[in-house]
């Protein structure tokens, strides 16, 4: 297949991409015909395996699509036998979405003294000190550990927060979620570990505390799992350390809530589990949970729609409203699965290759929401523990332009 003959500019971008998807399914259609139960219909397409990042957790799209930032958490590796981030050591990486879906790195380190940032998401709507676009950060989080690979106990040292930037990487401001915080005062605890956030169309912001690593300070902090919704209009407040007149509110969910988005054909937030990562109990054993505003407000947790996924990592969502999960427990292949809405979850496969095995850790991943058909899927992979940096991979797939009409 001649690539960049397809990808001459009189098709333009998107145009050329789903071409290139549906050539490449259609060349690779024997496998596509062993697929069978339990297995999406829709096979994804591998375009571009890179190795240039250190633990990288999460990742998302600017809000034109043209870029793409990952977070690097930087584990300890070898320094430790204990889970944890080296504090200080994290940044975020920006960058180029290429006409044909591959990324060109354009700033190794857009950001960095950073301990385990994680995932991010675009603000839609501008308040008067966020800009619409506006990318905001999940960091600052336990499990971490210092540069000599030590447990830090001092629960000082805990800042968990929010931090805002543009796509230049200027930090426009920041919301604490640690220790004194307007969190903490509301929860008796603050954000432990401060996972995933999404927008929905209104601005409004629902953020997971995943509550691993409250146990590693002297002394313990409470773990309490669950998801915040923080209204659009109190983000600026929280943002000058005020207490905004509609507070933060918090759903307790079990089996350490991690990844969260919201539909953006029905508006639900979803959030799933990832308890089994860690050995702890989960109720659901890798489970999704379908919630309203309503339901956070009430303290109200419906059953999970879904469950027996393994431990989930990120999600997100294609254009059709398609929910894809990355399933991130060690001793079971990785993978990533698809939820067609009302059905139980199904293995996206891979061509070539059929497999998403040799992921080593999906984590947070980021869909481009396209509605001519052209999607791609950029699934960081965070296990590789080891000393070396700037070798650990992302992966980026595009989707066919069927994807998401195979969902009845």
């Amino acid at each position: 297949m001649n690539i960049e003959k397809m990808l001459k500019p009189r098709f333009g971008h998107t145009v050329a991409l789903a071409a290139l998807v549906a050539c490449t399914v259609a060349d690779n259609r024997g496998v596509a015909a062993e697929i069978h139960g339990g297995v999406h219909p829709s096979p994804a397409v591998i375009l571009q395996v890179l190795k240039k990042f250190d633990n990288p957790e999460g990742a998302i799209f600017s809000a034109d699509g043209s870029h793409v930032f990952v977070s690097n958490s930087v584990e300890a590796g070898d320094l430790s036998k204990d889970f944890g981030w080296i504090e200080g050591a994290g940044y975020i990486s920006k960058l180029k979405v290429k006409g044909n879906g591959e990324l060109a790195m354009a700033e190794e380190k857009l950001i960095d003294g950073l301990t385990g940032p994680l995932g991010m998401g675009v603000l839609p709507v501008a308040t008067k000190k966020f800009p619409a676009g506006t990318i905001f950060l999940c960091t600052g989080s336990a499990p971490f550990v210092d540069s000599d690979g030590q447990v830090v106990k001092d629960p000082t040292r805990m800042r968990s927060k929010l931090l805002a930037f543009s796509e230049a990487g200027k930090v426009l401001g920041e919301i604490d979620t640690g220790q004194g915080s307007v969190f903490e005062k509301i929860n008796g605890s603050p954000i432990i570990l401060i996972n995933a956030l999404g927008f929905d169309a209104d601005g409004n912001l629902f953020v997971t505390d995943t509550a691993i690593g409250a146990g590693q300070f002297d002394p313990p902090f409470e773990a309490k799992g669950g998801v915040w919704m923080i209204p659009h209009s109190a983000l600026d407040a929280l943002a000058d350390g005020q207490s905004p007149a509609d507070p933060p509110k918090f759903l307790a969910i079990p089996g350490n809530p991690d990844g969260v988005e919201v539909s953006p054909t029905n508006g639900k937030i979803y959030v799933n589990t990832v308890g089994a990562f860690a050995s702890l109990p989960d109720p659901a054993n890798g489970g999704i949970y379908a919630l309203t505003k309503k339901d956070i407000a009430n303290n109200n947790l419906p059953p999970p729609v879904d469950g027996d996924l393994g431990a989930l990592d990120g999600l997100d969502f294609t254009a059709g409203g398609v929910m894809l999960n990355a399933q991130i427990r060690g001793d079971i292949p990785g993978k990533v699965t698809v939820s067609c809405e009302g059905q139980r979850a199904t293995t996206l496969a891979l061509e070539p290759g059929g497999t998403m095995s040799d992921l080593k850790g999906p984590a947070d991943l980021a869909i481009r929401r396209s509605a001519d058909g052209a999607q791609l899927v950029v699934i960081p992979e965070l296990y590789a523990r080891d000393a070396t940096a700037g070798d650990d991979e992302v992966t980026v797939l595009a989707l066919p332009p069927e994807f998401d009409a195979v969902c009845p």
